[in-house]
């Protein structure tokens, strides 16, 4: 456990740095503070003077240590010493770990011990479920990830998660293409491509007859913290929503494009799929009601006020994979000033939409589609360097914008950095985005690397239930924690931190912690898209 008030006086990242990238470290001292590598030399380095972070209420100046080369280094200070890692290959590793994260959260499946060692257990939610508005219907739909701490599936999030994974994919593949020992490794297609189907595949047994998709697969209520194997409460297919089928049906177009050099008759599959959410979206266009759980459900809700974002990504993808001007007419229609392309998270997927215009349809797109647009992203993207910029840590959050699951924004805001970086070849965006893969790593105000397994401090107590269940110390691997949240928290987490902590220290790393320290699958694969680009930088 950590000391809110007592961390060092040096932040860094703790999975290590990359040869060939900028080193960056927090300091927080005002003292003589060296560089030495292990010869014992002195190496120069850049610090601005502290500045106050708000925060955090820390004083604090991020330093960049320069391109240094593979070794060890320390960062030596009256008030402590750190020791800095910088390797060729530093973020390989925890990049995996992060893909093979969801592997873990795998549902209906046995997790074995040649692919999950201590964490193996049974297979788990393999009973039909019940159809929560006519419960004379039954359907048997297994398999997809559980979506975060809880064993709920949700179609939104699980469709941005793999369009996250897809896209990292198909712009980073050296970045993110190892072998993951997971039970399909070695059958031709890249770990990440056969994680990424294990949802796609629960992705299509929701779809209903008439072309729309069930919001969810939950229980009526949270299950308790036992091991997913123990949790045999009634699973209900709750009512079809419009964000949902508009997710669903995009997320299919795109890993129709992805799939089909690999299963030309899955990839077939997905695009029928997603033509028939498309056609039951322009049915039902004008009767768009924002998805509210029914009465007696307590699981997530993930609500939407609108649907525009989601049926722009959808509109821009199918676009993409049939080439139909029907689609590239919707698009238009749907292309207005009140996207915000800089966002990736489930709630708004506009840049979603963007990535695909910009990398995938290129000039092909059009005015609209791609010239427009890549002005209105670039322009856009300006206000999420100056978040970085305004920041002491180089966070690119604001410092009255620490939500449940604030790592989401961050990480969103590295993806829009990296974007801008690959359009115009920015060093400042490319270094911006690096701060908040520091900042996932340990660069914060915490001094704790959010990544399970990774780090000298590091979260250990996430509110996961498998991790709580399962008896053994260290929590599941690759799992990253949303982080500080001084928005929606739970009175235990009120009482236990007050009113005067700052939002970026808002923070208990305990499992009861749903409101800081939950894991997601759509926070791990937004560090995967980061993690790639990084790796593809490397040497």
């Amino acid at each position: 456990m950590f000391d809110l008030n007592d961390g060092p006086v040096i932040r860094i990242n703790q999975a290590g740095y990359a040869e060939g990238l900028p080193v960056y470290a927090a300091i927080l001292t005002k003292g003589l503070v060296e560089l030495k590598d292990e010869a014992g030399n002195i190496l120069p380095f850049e610090a601005a003077p502290l500045k106050l972070d708000e925060a955090s209420d820390d004083r604090v100046t991020v330093a960049d240590l320069g391109q240094l080369k593979a070794g060890k280094y320390t960062l030596e200070s009256p008030e402590g010493n750190r020791t800095l890692t910088v390797s060729a290959h530093a973020w390989q590793t925890v990049t995996n770990a992060l893909i093979k994260g969801l592997y873990y959260q795998r549902c209906g499946c046995e997790l074995k011990p040649e692919h999950a060692g201590v964490y193996a257990h049974p297979a788990c939610h393999t009973a039909p479920a019940t159809d929560w508005e006519d419960r004379s219907v039954q359907r048997r739909v297994t398999g997809g990830w559980h979506d975060a701490g809880d064993y709920g599936k949700y179609v939104g999030p699980g469709a941005v998660t793999v369009g996250h994974l897809l896209y990292a994919w198909k712009l980073f593949p050296n970045g993110c293409s190892d072998d993951l020992n997971i039970p399909e490794t070695g059958n031709g297609v890249p770990d990440i491509l056969n994680e990424a189907r294990y949802e796609l595949e629960w992705m299509l047994q929701m779809q209903r007859s008439d072309g729309a998709f069930h919001h969810k697969l939950t229980k009526a209520r949270f299950a308790p913290f036992i091991m997913p194997q123990d949790d045999h409460e009634p699973e209900y297919l709750m009512p079809a929503a419009h964000c949902a089928t508009a997710a669903a049906c995009a997320c299919l177009a795109l890993a129709y494009r992805v799939y089909k050099a690999f299963d030309d008759a899955f990839a077939n599959h997905m695009l029928l799929s997603a033509r028939r959410a498309w056609e039951w979206l322009e049915k039902h266009t004008e009767d768009f009601v924002p998805y509210r759980n029914p009465e007696g459900v307590f699981t997530g809700w993930y609500g939407e006020r609108t649907d525009q974002d989601d049926r722009f990504w959808a509109a821009c993808e199918l676009l993409a994979a049939t080439g139909e001007e029907t689609y590239r007419t919707a698009a238009e229609a749907l292309y207005d000033d009140d996207l915000d392309l800089t966002q990736f998270g489930w709630a708004d997927v506009s840049g979603m939409g963007a990535l695909c215009c910009l990398f995938d349809l290129g000039e092909t797109a059009g005015e609209t589609l791609y010239t427009r647009l890549k002005e209105d992203f670039l322009r856009q993207s300006e206000e999420t360097l100056k978040l970085s910029q305004a920041s002491g840590y180089g966070t690119a959050l604001a410092w009255d914008n620490y939500v449940w699951g604030s790592i989401l924004p961050i990480l969103s805001n590295a993806m829009t950095m990296i974007i801008n970086a690959l359009l115009t070849g920015r060093e400042d965006m490319r270094n911006a985005a690096l701060k908040q893969w520091d900042y996932a790593l340990g660069m914060n105000a915490l001094d704790i690397c959010f990544v399970t397994g990774f780090g000298e401090n590091r979260v250990m107590h996430p509110h996961h239930r498998p991790s709580d269940a399962d008896g053994i110390e260290e929590p599941v691997p690759g799992l990253i924690s949303g982080g500080p949240n001084n928005k929606m928290c739970f009175p235990q987490t009120r009482e236990k931190l007050g009113e005067n902590t700052p939002p970026a220290k808002y923070f208990v790393e305990e499992t009861f912690s749903a409101d800081t320290n939950e894991i997601a699958i759509y926070w791990n694969s937004p560090a995967v898209f980061a993690g790639a680009f990084f790796n593809s930088l490397e040497g």
